[in-house]
């Protein structure tokens, strides 16, 4: 299951440097457009907005699988492992918690902004908006359960190495 779970989770990474990459082409198209033609492209603030939510929430979940997230170990690395691994598995709970609680907040707007038709931009361009809502719902709850089973390492005793030890 492992395995399987990490190869979606790098998809997902792969997919938001995709979308990072469609959204350098949009933006080099507009500028270019704008400063040559003097015809900007109408939708790439509106694509740039949904774009980067997008990339972001798509590729957390890897990083926080990676460990890679910012990390300061000043205080970590002087206590004993035991206690290190309990502390790693009261953060990832914290995490887990913080998505949740996104998942929570943003789960009635989602459902007020499919009922109403809602949308990003203006007459020129639209991006419906529900895409991004319920899409970023799912991302959270794929990025909380990553945490939770941090947590569970955590619980278990298997998160008290210093990070440079961390086995992969």
């Amino acid at each position: 299951m492992k395995i399987w779970t990490d190869r979606a989770l790098l998809g997902l990474h792969v997919m938001g440097a995709c979308v990072l990459t469609i959204l350098t082409m949009v933006i080099f198209y507009d500028v270019t457009a704008r400063t040559f033609f003097n015809t900007p492209f109408a939708g790439t603030a509106e694509l740039a907005g949904v774009g980067l939510v997008l990339l972001t929430f798509m590729q957390t979940p890897y990083v926080i699988r990676e460990r890679k997230l910012l990390r300061v170990t000043f205080f970590l690395d002087r206590v004993p492992p035991a206690v290190r691994s309990q502390l790693n598995a009261f953060t990832y709970l914290l995490g887990a918690a913080f998505f949740m609680a996104m998942v929570i907040a943003s789960w009635e707007p989602s459902i007020a902004g499919w009922n109403s038709g809602e949308f990003f931009g203006n007459d020129a361009f639209r991006i419906p908006a529900w895409p991004l809502r319920f899409g970023s719902i799912v991302l959270w709850l794929i990025a909380a359960a990553v945490c939770v089973g941090f947590v569970a390492e955590g619980v278990r005793g298997r998160m008290g190495a210093k990070e440079e030890q961390q086995p992969e």
